[in-house]
């Protein structure tokens, strides 16, 4: 790096100096070199110093032309403060001028103002003795805003504040006159000429409009003019001023009401809304009147309910008739709202009026006249229309002020009636247990009735109780009490469900079971359906007739069209369908199973099977033949449930895929009958394939049974050896085991599992505990 670089580094030169030991001798020398060098520099730096005082070059010219600026700015700063001073001395006499012509232009408009003020006031004053308000009005307005704006400020001016001062005392003799005006008018002593009613609507009205206050003091007149004699007949500590003359007191403000609305209010400007104000003032004096009529009833004594609800009743018709003449306009605090603190009482009288609709419901026909509708109890929508009524009316009383504890009784209230009703209408409509059907299709009608009533009663519960917690701010209050009514209904709807489904749906397919049963199975032709078939299809084909009506009459539908078209909501209809689904299903596999199961004792040499395998291989082949008929039936019947635009629901789609997984699992038990015994590895091939799988000894051995297998314990043996090779090592949980089919109807398997553990034979004993491993205790699990 360069010595005359600004970034030197001198320690890279010193390293290189003293780059060995052997240099530091030099040092000195060094050192004398340095300090030599140093004062040369500081010499040349002096001379180059002396030689810049000396020359006269451009640094000198600029510094001479700095000082020539500075002078040339004082000198300008001289000359303009000159200029303004002479400025100032020549408009100083135009400005006092200006201010001159000011002072008179606003004095000009102050007289001119003033003029105007006393005018309007003469204006006003010759008006009011000629009682033309009308005319009064323009003049009357002006007065007022010069008074009030302009010459206010004015006061300390004797003549202005004496003129202010008659303003306000003519002010005062307007509003005087004006109200002896209305006190001619409302005393209705002689009759009004129509002009005058307009001098007094468009001119006096006009007149009380430009005076806020003029206009309240008015009003409140008026309005305790035509209240005074209600104040005076009605007084609270008077006998005509009680709870009994309630009724008394809103039928008489109704005619004075309409009296003004007759006689004055054409008197009045509409933007007043004098009937309005003149209800307001009447709810305000009787709201005080009625605060103290209810502490008196109910301090140290016991009141009267029916007193009280028919104080609360008229109280609550006469503001329907309020809302109802005004529009609902008016909003202010209602008088019902005095009852509040005690509506407990209004609570216990609906406890009553329920208990007589109760009685009503009874006495009724259950089955609704029109049944094109829908199959509903008549009465249970007039005990929602009452409980909707006594909820708004409720609701009425409480304000926006959120009750909780009352509308908590209201829900208990509800809850309690909606399990009578359950009680005392409802459940007498199910046939009981011990009693045998005798009109099958009118069990139908009666047990459909009862399941359309009870869901028609538990979703308005929801929507009842989903109301009640929008008003209230604790919702477990309001909503806890219906829970039991909800399961009543809940558990009626299940046991007509389960009528349908055990009792009359069963008694119906049971003639086509006793078919099923009372056939030749032993020499079946596999040529056509089965008869039991044949009267199956008779009970399952739907006539396609309309939906949408429903007669008194049994029609030619079938039993189970009849059932299905009176359900009033898809959702039962489908929930029916699947439900008769498993039903039938299981039914049919009840059967096949009792025809095809070994008869005890088993394993004995006097044991015999009823069935060989070939017979039940070609009852196999028959009953693969008949499946075929029943899964074009139900698929059928699945289609005919709603009609054909519920395809694409998710009703039907749930239906329909639960169908298919039935008639699968049904047909690959029934493939499973065909399959022959010859071969044990054939047969578990087929067996794992229409069983997924299934390695359940249990299962494998009832299978075999049912096949019609001998006893013979070399078959079984060699058969056992071949599954339990490919079972091997699958078997070790006992949670997940898989009943097959069986599991629809565990009593099968149960039963087999009976007769096992009574063989008497050493051999089969063993060879099923020791082999197979059965244990006896599990029980298969109930059908999902």
């Amino acid at each position: 790096m360069s010595i005359n670089s600004i970034d030197y580094d001198p320690f890279e030169n010193i390293t290189s100096i003293f780059l060995t030991k052997d240099s530091l001798q030099d040092i000195d020398s060094l050192l004398a070199t340095t300090r030599q060098h140093k004062v040369q520099l500081q010499e040349a730096i002096t001379i180059a110093k002396e030689a810049q005082k000396h020359e006269s070059g451009p640094v000198a010219e600029k510094g001479e032309a700095l000082e020539a600026v500075v002078s040339n700015f004082n000198t300008t700063q001289k000359i303009a403060s000159s200029t303004e001073a002479t400025i100032t001395k020549l408009i100083k006499g135009l400005v006092h001028l200006d201010n001159a012509k000011h002072n008179l232009t606003n004095s000009l408009n102050l007289f001119q103002n003033l003029k105007i003020l006393v005018d309007s006031y003469y204006e006003c004053c010759n008006f009011l003795k000629r009682v033309t308000y009308l005319e009064m009005v323009s003049p009357y307005r002006i007065m007022c805003s010069l008074s009030e704006n302009i010459f206010s400020s004015y006061k300390s001016v004797s003549e202005v504040n004496k003129l202010l001062n008659n303003i306000s005392k003519l002010k005062s003799d307007i509003i005087s006159k004006i109200k002896k005006t209305y006190t001619i008018i409302l005393n209705g002593k002689s009759e009004v000429d129509p002009s005058f009613e307009k001098q007094i609507r468009e001119g006096a009205c006009e007149l009380l409009d430009s005076n806020s206050k003029s206009k309240d003091e008015i009003i409140e007149w008026t309005l305790n003019k035509l209240l005074y004699e209600i104040k005076q007949i009605f007084q609270f500590d008077d006998e005509a001023g009680s709870l009994e003359n309630l009724e008394r007191r809103y039928i008489f403000f109704k005619k004075v009401l309409n009296n003004f609305n007759s006689k004055f209010a054409s008197f009045f400007l509409p933007t007043w809304e004098m009937p309005l104000q003149l209800v307001s003032k009447f709810f305000s004096m009787t709201r005080k009147d009625l605060d103290i009529l209810l502490k008196v009833e109910f301090k140290d004594r016991t009141p009267s309910i029916d007193l009280f609800m028919k104080s609360l009743q008229v109280t609550l018709d006469f503001e329907k008739y309020i809302d109802v003449r005004f529009s609902n306009k008016f909003k202010e605090e209602r008088l019902s709202k005095c009852f509040e603190p005690y509506l407990s009482l209004w609570v216990s009288h609906q406890d009553g009026i329920m208990n007589k609709k109760m009685l009503t419901y009874m006495s009724e026909e259950k089955i609704p006249k029109d049944l094109s509708h829908s199959l509903v109890v008549p009465s249970t929508a007039d005990m929602f229309r009452t409980y909707r009524t006594i909820l708004t009316e409720t609701l009425e009383l409480v304000g926006e002020n959120k009750n909780n504890t009352i509308l908590a009784s209201l829900s208990k209230l509800f809850a309690k009636w909606l399990i009578e009703y359950s009680n005392r209408i409802l459940k007498p409509l199910l046939l009981p247990e011990n009693v045998d059907i005798q009109e099958k299709f009118e069990v139908i009608k009666y047990t459909v009735l009862l399941i359309n009533t009870c869901d028609y009663c538990s979703t308005t519960i929801d929507q009842l109780e989903e109301k009640l917690s929008l008003f209230s701010s604790g919702s477990r209050s309001v909503s806890d009490p219906f829970i039991k009514a909800k399961d009543v209904y809940d558990e009626l709807i299940s046991n007509g469900n389960r009528l349908l489904l055990k009792r009359v749906v069963p008694k119906e397919l049971s003639f086509a079971y006793k078919e099923f049963d009372n056939t030749d199975w032993a020499h079946v032709l596999v040529e056509d359906y089965s008869r039991y078939m044949v009267t199956l299809k008779k009970l399952l084909t739907f006539t396609l007739q309309s939906t949408s009506t429903h007669s008194q009459k049994p029609s030619s539908k079938n039993l189970l069209e009849e059932i299905v078209n009176l359900f009033n909501r898809d959702v039962y209809k489908w929930n029916f369908f699947d439900s008769f689904i498993d039903l039938i299903t299981t039914t049919y596999v009840d059967c096949i199973i009792r025809l095809l199961q070994p008869l005890p004792p088993f394993a004995s040499s006097n044991s015999q099977r009823r069935l060989s395998t070939k017979q039940v291989i070609n009852i196999g082949e028959q009953l693969l033949l008949d499946m075929q008929l029943l899964k074009q039936l139900l698929s059928s019947m699945c289609e005919s449930v709603v009609g054909p635009t519920s395809s694409e629901s998710p009703f039907f789609k749930r239906a329909k895929n639960h169908l298919d997984t039935n008639l699968n699992q049904l047909l690959s038990f029934i493939k499973l009958l065909v399959v022959p015994l010859d071969s044990p590895e054939d047969y578990y091939e087929t067996y794992g394939r229409l069983t997924l799988d299934n390695s359940d000894p249990i299962v494998w051995a009832f299978t075999i049974s049912l096949k019609g297998a001998p006893w013979d314990l070399g078959l079984w043996k060699k058969h056992w050896e071949v599954f339990h090779r490919k079972i091997e090592g699958k078997n070790d949980n006992d949670t997940a085991r898989d009943f097959f089919i069986y599991r629809w109807d565990p009593k099968h398997l149960s039963r087999f599992e009976a007769n096992i553990r009574r063989i008497q034979d050493s051999t089969w004993s063993a060879f099923f505990s020791g082999q197979l491993k059965i244990k006896t205790s599990s029980t298969p699990s109930t059908r999902h």
